[in-house]
């Protein structure tokens, strides 16, 4: 099978092979934490290949996967912490998260995320935005918003609740506690959880399978399933919650707490 890269090394790489398109985010030495380079390539990306598998184009599968230990951590605290010292990066939810994954939900053909371990805050909000999770045994989940004093961003609130029902949602997000991924199957969070080594087996054939597939079907199908309307909605309600909460005494309190590696105390504030 012939393949090639169509990006070169950084932090999104793409590659085609046989109607499969994968796209991995690298930036290990991070635990593959979103910055701005890299949440502006992953718009690129899931751009590109939203047109490029739309009626008659080539790809016919996209795979979403991670190089290193972690699949993706959410938003990259060094930059966070810069921000907030700057003043700047009031507006990267409304101008970087949401259309990122407002792209990654136009994909009209299955998307296929390869978990392979931890997916924490839009990390797992990414995840939960692709159709089907395959991951690994040493996988993890974890919302870490209220544990810092906010709400939930890359419309997770809708796409988890879509998943395991409001109720579970509910309680998922505010005890906030990390969600193996045996508990994570059990949840119907994950299609199929394998041993680390035969995850990247895994992921391809299911790829295969969706690529030799009948395509018009599985686009018509997805659309008939899958209300991304409602998720990009929820990530704009999301967008104005975290708005309200940056500059609450607990969202502060929680940011000098990790500066100062304490438990934070909230006064509910």
């Amino acid at each position: 099978m012939n393949s090639h890269a169509s990006s070169p090394a950084g932090p999104v790489e793409v590659v085609d092979a046989g109607g499969v398109r994968t796209i991995t985010v690298n930036r290990p030495g991070a635990h593959n934490s979103l910055d701005r380079e890299l949440r502006l390539g992953l718009i690129d990306a899931f751009t590109a290949a939203a047109d490029q598998s739309a009626a008659g184009g080539d790809v016919r599968v996209v795979v979403l996967r991670a190089e290193g230990r972690a699949f993706c951590t959410g938003q990259d605290l060094k930059e966070q912490l810069e921000d907030s010292r700057r003043g700047t990066g009031t507006r990267k939810v409304v101008d970087e998260y949401n259309p990122m994954t407002a792209a990654l939900l136009s994909v009209p053909v299955p998307v296929i995320a390869a978990v392979q371990g931890p997916a924490a805050g839009a990390g797992w909000g990414l995840a939960m935005a692709c159709d089907l999770r395959v991951a690994s045994s040493e996988a993890s989940f974890k919302a870490a918003f209220s544990g810092v004093g906010l709400a939930s961003d890359c419309g997770l609130s809708r796409s988890l609740a879509d998943a395991v029902g409001q109720t579970k949602a509910l309680e998922l997000l505010l005890l906030d506690e990390k969600i193996p991924a045996s508990r994570a199957a059990e949840l119907g969070i994950v299609t199929s959880v394998v041993e680390p080594e035969r995850l990247d087996g895994a992921v391809e054939e299911l790829a295969r399978r969706f690529a030799a597939g009948p395509t018009a079907s599985y686009r018509e199908i997805k659309a008939l399933v899958r209300d991304t309307g409602a998720v990009t909605d929820r990530a704009g309600e999301e967008a104005d919650a975290q708005a309200r909460l940056f500059t609450t005494q607990d969202h502060v309190e929680a940011m000098a707490a990790f500066l100062e590696k304490r438990t934070p105390r909230f006064t509910g504030h």
